[in-house]
């Protein structure tokens, strides 16, 4: 007997085919917007739209740059997009990476051991567990007291920025500068990269792993599918058995360890000590964005991750050749895109429509 192929669906009726179209169609919307804002700003529009796609493919330092910034940006992503899969919105990652960057810091710039490859491992691990314990905070109030954990999450993330600003001025302050900035970073805490040209690290070889481990994670584990019925239906997960405080507690320690994963490659690969006013700030809140874009797929995100640092590196290009169009203008790219994706109603009467012209063409 011959096996029949299983035919591939690619009808709009397929979530992930609509899905996927939806966020090409937004990304070509997203596009065309930033033409007409061009048109406005640009004496000459067309060469620097170009310049804007393919900018950064000029340089192999500007390709660097794509990847090495979208490293930190992907794990802050990573771990937004994990509680929202599981149902949570937590929004602690700003936060962690910020406490975060204090345990790297004090990791870097003492000499706990000599190795290269040790010192930085050592750095990656202490943030990882300050990380996850710190995440889980908001989760255990969350299930004990009814608090809400977006509002909470959002608290805490002002509270260890004090406290990290705190630690850094009271144990690891500079002496040779005026800034609230840590001592420089040793050299063997430093990570060096293992292609010079495209600047690409350990940290980007450890990006991949643990997204190709948190996809099959999701897609083929029991925690995984707990995580995703969680967040897909709650009450259906609870009716099931499901112990939603110890799912939350999981997901909530992977977060963290995975935002205090991107604190850790931010600074050892980019910067040569920490500044708590300026050297993180920012990229935790990126992450709920980048989730969102990545539809909470640790792929998507990381491909969204790096189509939004290489829209960036090709507005610095533009700037170099025409200052008169703002750097900020990926700002708006990126809020149209999210917008449109987000949207529960874009596209969504053309799905429904050729889904019900499906049933009626099944009943006839």
């Amino acid at each position: 007997m011959t096996k029949k192929k299983k035919k591939i669906d690619l009808s709009i009726t397929n979530e992930k085919v609509f899905n996927g179209l939806k966020m090409l169609i937004s990304i070509l919307i997203a596009l065309v917007l930033t033409f007409i804002i061009l048109l406005i700003l640009s004496d000459d529009p067309v060469n620097a739209f170009i310049t804007i796609l393919t900018g950064p493919l000029t340089k192999h330092r500007y390709i660097g740059i794509v990847l090495e910034k979208t490293v930190p940006y992907a794990f802050a992503g990573l771990a937004c997009g994990i509680l929202f899969k599981s149902g949570h919105f937590n929004l602690g990652a700003e936060g962690i990476f910020n406490i975060a960057g204090v345990v790297v810091s004090a990791v870097a710039c003492n000499q706990l051991v000599s190795s290269n490859i040790v010192h930085p491992i050592i750095a990656f691990i202490g943030a990882g567990i300050c990380g996850g314990l710190l995440m889980m905070i908001p989760a255990i109030l969350q299930a004990k007291f009814n608090t809400n954990e977006m509002v909470l999450s959002l608290m805490l993330n002002s509270m260890y920025s004090a406290i990290a600003a705190y630690l850094v001025r009271t144990f690891l302050l500079t002496t040779t500068t005026s800034t609230l900035g840590t001592r420089d970073f040793l050299a063997s805490a430093k990570i060096g990269y293992i292609i010079d040209e495209f600047h690409i690290s350990g940290c980007f070889i450890l990006l991949i792993v643990v997204t190709i481990i948190l996809h099959i994670m999701l897609k083929k584990t029991k925690l995984g599918y707990q995580i995703r019925l969680s967040g897909s239906n709650p009450k259906f997960a609870d009716y099931s058995g499901i112990n939603s405080f110890k799912v939350a507690l999981s997901t909530a320690a992977i977060a963290g360890v995975l935002a205090g994963f991107g604190s850790a490659s931010q600074l050892l690969t980019q910067a040569s000590f920490f500044l708590p006013s300026q050297s993180l700030v920012g990229i935790g809140f990126t992450g709920c964005l980048l989730a969102m874009l990545g539809q909470n797929n640790p792929i998507g995100i990381v491909v969204a991750t790096f189509f939004i640092q290489y829209l960036e590196q090709g507005t610095r290009v533009l700037y170099f050749t025409d200052s008169s169009v703002p750097a900020e203008i990926v700002v708006i790219v990126e809020g149209v895109i999210v917008l449109l994706i987000s949207s529960q109603h874009f596209l969504r009467k053309l799905r429904n429509k050729r889904l019900l012209e499906e049933g009626l063409k099944e009943h006839e």
